[in-house]
């Protein structure tokens, strides 16, 4: 069950730290502690690993983090979904005190993706593919985390079959729709089916998604689909007057700006569990992923 509570705290957490600039010891404390968080999560699962992605040669002194659930049947299978893990103050240069808490940039991203985790592990979910969850180092300085890591899995030839980005999922204010899919760099196909899963999901609990362009690279999922592999960005709802927080990049991306609650982002965390129990293989054993996305069998949300 997705539980706000918990998305809240890891979100009050990571807003906690001066910064989680890349550069930074704060940074750098960051993603240590997303990875001993993950770590616990997976509670001694053989089948789960954690790991610091370390190669990146221009992501300072920050590493990147990835949980792996290993696949059994469709192992060499890959879906991806990820969030950034730093966060930057604008006009701040590259002064490592900055004041940058970046709760809904992107901490509120990388607590979605640690309620997925959360519970995914807690009921004891077994995909057949294999599954890795990542926060990234340095997006905010030109994607660099997620550049090293897609690159890297394009020279080992990785069979990656879906990427998720989560970007900025907390602020929801007087608008009637829930959830935007962005249109930048994103894969046709998979947007396609992403939407007709949230048909499937989430509309029927009175959610509604909406098409959004923001004209750039967007996030990390852009140097996914650099590489060639298929992916989408998610990200919130806005208001009717700004599209994204308004405060992002700022000494004031609070908790506490964005109202005290991280309601917005449960929808996100409802997402999440759909795409890898969908694309992680959970069900139908006769779907197996080749040219296109599969049709949706039933899934793991009642």
């Amino acid at each position: 069950q997705v539980d706000e509570p918990h998305i809240r705290a890891t979100i009050a957490h990571l807003s906690s730290y001066t910064n989680r600039f890349y550069l930074s010891t704060h940074g750098q404390n960051a993603a240590t502690w997303i990875r001993d968080t993950w770590l616990a999560l997976g509670n001694g699962r053989s089948d789960v690993s954690v790991a610091l992605h370390t190669e990146c040669t221009t992501c300072g002194i920050q590493p990147s983090v990835i949980l792996t659930i290993q696949g059994t049947d469709l192992a060499n299978e890959v879906v991806v979904v990820g969030a950034h893990l730093d966060s930057i103050r604008a006009g701040a240069g590259n002064n490592t005190q900055q004041l940058a808490p970046g709760a809904d940039d992107d901490a509120s991203g990388i607590a979605t993706v640690t309620e997925v985790i959360r519970i995914a592990l807690a009921s004891g979910w077994k995909p057949r593919r294999t599954v890795q969850f990542m926060g990234y180092a340095a997006e905010e300085v030109g994607l660099r985390g997620s550049k090293s890591i897609a690159l890297k899995y394009y020279n080992n030839q990785v069979n990656v079959v879906a990427v998720l980005q989560l970007d900025m999922t907390n602020f929801h204010i007087g608008v009637p729709y829930h959830f935007h899919l962005i249109s930048d760099n994103s894969s046709n196909p998979l947007r396609a089916f992403s939407k007709s899963l949230f048909d499937t999901y989430l509309a029927p609990r009175g959610l509604a998604r909406r098409d959004l362009s923001c004209g750039y690279a967007c996030s990390d999922h852009a140097s996914w689909t650099n590489q060639g592999f298929p992916a989408v960005m998610a990200s919130e709802p806005g208001s009717a007057s700004n599209t994204f927080f308004p405060k992002l990049h700022t000494p004031d991306d609070t908790l506490a700006m964005l109202g005290g609650t991280a309601q917005a982002s449960t929808v996100f965390a409802l997402f999440g569990l759909a795409f890898v129990g969908e694309l992680g293989k959970t069900h139908d054993p006769n779907l197996v992923y080749r040219n296109s996305f599969e049709n949706l069998p039933a899934g793991i949300l009642p």
